[in-house]
C-alpha cells in the first residue's frame, strides 16, 4: 500500500475532529476542535497544537495551560474548565484521551497487525521476545518493544529501553504499519497500564504471565495491578482472546473470572498448552509439548521453569492463531540468549557464569532455583544492591541467599561505600552464616574477585543485567563486559617457564663457527 492511500495521511491534513471521536466530551468556545498534533506537555507546545494535560504524582500539567496557550496551543482538551479563552474539550480522563488521540493521528495502525500485549508483574520481557522469534520464524518479520529494545520489523533500536509514552508508542506502530509487518508485540509495564499509554490499541492478544505483589518501592500491589488488567481487557478486539499462565494461582483466578475467551499455557496446570520435563544438561533444557493433539520436542538453551513457561507462552499463541505448531517451536529454539536473562556467558567453563537482572526476593530465588534445577553446583552470588528494594525485603533477600548460595558477595554499582555497607547490613539480617559473606561495594571487584576464587559450580552475577554503570576509571560498563574480561584473564594461558633441566651449551673453542 503507498504511503499516500492510508487514513492517517487524511487525518493529518483535514484534522481530527474531537466532537466525533470523543462523543461523551463537553465543549466550551466551540462546536468541534479539529486536532493535527496533541502534545500533554505545556513547554512542548508550538503554534497549531491541541494541548491535553495530564496529572501525575508530582505534577499537573493543568496548571500550566497559560504557558502553552502563550507558546501556541489552540485548543485545550482538559478534565476540568480553565481560565483560558481558547476551546476547551472537557472529558473525565485526559490520560485515557491522550492516547487515544495520538493512535487515532497515527491511523490506528492496530487494526491492520496482529497486535499482542504481554502484561504481568514478572517475565514479560522473556515472554515478548519467545514470542517475537516464534512470529518471525513463521512471518519473517514482527515489531517488537520491549524493556531489551524495540524494533519495527526493519530496524532494531537497542536504546528504546524505556516505557514509552503514548505519542512514541503510537509513532513506533505507524513505522511498524507503514514497513508491512504483519505482527506487533508490546511489553505493557504497570506504570504503562495505569497511565493508559496503550488507549487506542486494539489488541488481538493479550497475554498474562502472572501476578506477584511487588518488592520495589511504588510498585503496584496484585490487588491494584488487577484493577488495571479489569480496564485493560477493553483494549481487546472483538474476537480478540486471553492467554495466561496456569502455573501462577492468582493469574488463573483473575482469568477465570474475567469476562474474555481465555486459553491457559503452563507446567504443571494447564489445561490448554503444557509441557513434560524430559531433561536437564548443565544450562540446557528440553521439554515435550503437547498443543491440542500434538506432541513435540522443545530444546531451551536458557535453564529455569520461568523461562520454559516463556516459551510455551509462545507455542501457545501459535496454536491459538492456527499456526503451523512445529515451525513456531522451530522459532522459539532459535532465541537461545536474552540479555541478562540467565544470559550464560560463553567464555566461562570452568565455573559458567550467568548474569540475571533480578533484585528482588521473588527475581532472586527463581534465578537461584534455575541454576540448582540444572545442578550447575553451589552457586556464588554477586547481588548489586539498590535503593529501590523496601526495607521489609532485604532482609527477606538474606534470607534467599542463605538458601540458595555456597558463597555471597553484595557490591553496590550506583551506589555509595557507605550506602551499599547500609543496606548490606539490612541483607545480613536474614543470612544464618554471615561468614559466607563479602561486602566488596565496588563492583568490578566484586565480579573480578568472585571469577578468580570460584573453581566450582556456578556464578551468578544478579541485580544489574543489562543496565551499565560508571566505573572508578570513569568508562561506561556493565555485567557482561566485566564478567567476559575476568573470565578471559583467568583463561589465559600462562606461558610455561624455562625449567633449565640441561646446561645450555659451552661455546665450541676447538672447532669455531664463523658467522
Amino acid at each position: 500500500m503507498s504511503t499516500s492511500s492510508r487514513p492517517e495521511d487524511s487525518l493529518r491534513k483535514d484534522g481530527l475532529s474531537l466532537r466525533g471521536f470523543l462523543s461523551e466530551a463537553v465543549f466550551v468556545g466551540a462546536e468541534d476542535i479539529r486536532v493535527r498534533r496533541c502534545v500533554d506537555r505545556a513547554d512542548k507546545c508550538t503554534p497549531g497544537d491541541v494541548f491535553v494535560p495530564r496529572r501525575s504524582p508530582t505534577a499537573d500539567e493543568h496548571d500550566r495551560v497559560e504557558e502553552a496557550v502563550r507558546r501556541g496551543a489552540v485548543a485545550v482538551v482538559a478534565e476540568r474548565l480553565l481560565p483560558v479563552s481558547v476551546p476547551q474539550c472537557l472529558i473525565e480522563d485526559t490520560h485515557q484521551a491522550y492516547a487515544r488521540i495520538c493512535h487515532a493521528l497515527a491511523g490506528d495502525p492496530s487494526r491492520r497487525m496482529l497486535s499482542i500485549a504481554v502484561v504481568g508483574t514478572h517475565g514479560k520481557t522473556t515472554t515478548s521476545l519467545f514470542v517475537s522469534s516464534m512470529l518471525k520464524k513463521l512471518g519473517g518479520a514482527v515489531a517488537y518493544y520491549t524493556s531489551l529494545g524495540a524494533s519495527d520489523s526493519t530496524a532494531c533500536d537497542r536504546t528504546a529501553t524505556r516505557p514509552p509514552g503514548a505519542r512514541r508508542l503510537a509513532n513506533w506502530m505507524r513505522k511498524a504499519d507503514m514497513a508491512g509487518a504483519p505482527a506487533a508485540v508490546v511489553e505493557l509495564t504497570p506504570a504503562m497500564l495505569a497511565n493508559q499509554v496503550a488507549a487506542g490499541v486494539e489488541f488481538d492478544l493479550i497475554i498474562l504471565t502472572g501476578l506477584r505483589a511487588g518488592q520495589n518501592r511504588g510498585a503496584a500491589n496484585v490487588r491494584e495491578y488487577t484493577l488495571l488488567l479489569d480496564r485493560f481487557l477493553a483494549s481487546l478486539k472483538p474476537h480478540g482472546m486471553l492467554l495466561y499462565n496456569a502455573d501462577d494461582a492468582q493469574a488463573a483466578a483473575w482469568a477465570e473470572r474475567c469476562d474474555a475467551t481465555a486459553v491457559s499455557y503452563g507446567l504443571d496446570a494447564a489445561e490448554h498448552v503444557r509441557a513434560k520435563r524430559l531433561s536437564r544438561m548443565g544450562g540446557e533444557q528440553q521439554l515435550l509439548v503437547s498443543a491440542g493433539h500434538l506432541l513435540m520436542p522443545l530444546t531451551l538453551k536458557i535453564p529455569g521453569d520461568h523461562v520454559a513457561r516463556a516459551a510455551l507462552a509462545a507455542v501457545a499463541t501459535s496454536w491459538m492463531f492456527d499456526l503451523p505448531v512445529p515451525k513456531a517451536i522451530a522459532g522459539v529454539e532459535l532465541l537461545q540468549s536474552i540479555p541478562g536473562r540467565m544470559q550464560r556467558i560463553q567464555e566461562s567453563v570452568e565455573a559458567p557464569v550467568y548474569i540475571d537482572a533480578g533484585s528482588t526476593p521473588d527475581q532472586l530465588a527463581v534465578a537461584t532455583h534455575a541454576l540448582r534445577q540444572h545442578q550447575l553446583g553451589p552457586a556464588t552470588v554477586v547481588l548489586d544492591l539498590n535503593s529501590r528494594v523496601t526495607q521489609r525485603c532485604r532482609q527477606r533477600l538474606g534470607e534467599v541467599l542463605d538458601r540458595s548460595s555456597a558463597r555471597i558477595v553484595l557490591s553496590g554499582s550506583d551506589l555509595s561505600a557507605t550506602a551499599t555497607q547500609s543496606i548490606a547490613m539490612d541483607v545480613l539480617g536474614g543470612v544464618r552464616s554471615p561468614g559466607r559473606v563479602h561486602v566488596i561495594p565496588d563492583r568490578e571487584a566484586a565480579i573480578n574477585w568472585a571469577v578468580d576464587n570460584t573453581d566450582s559450580g556456578a556464578i551468578l552475577l544478579a541485580g544489574c543485567g543489562v543496565q551499565g554503570w560508571t566505573s572508578r576509571d570513569g568508562e561506561p560498563v556493565n555485567d557482561e563486559m566485566l564478567a567476559k574480561a575476568a573470565v578471559r584473564r583467568r583463561n589465559q594461558i600462562k606461558t610455561a617457564p624455562n625449567l633449565g633441566i640441561f646446561p645450555p651449551p659451552e661455546s665450541n673453542t676447538v672447532f669455531p663457527i664463523d658467522s
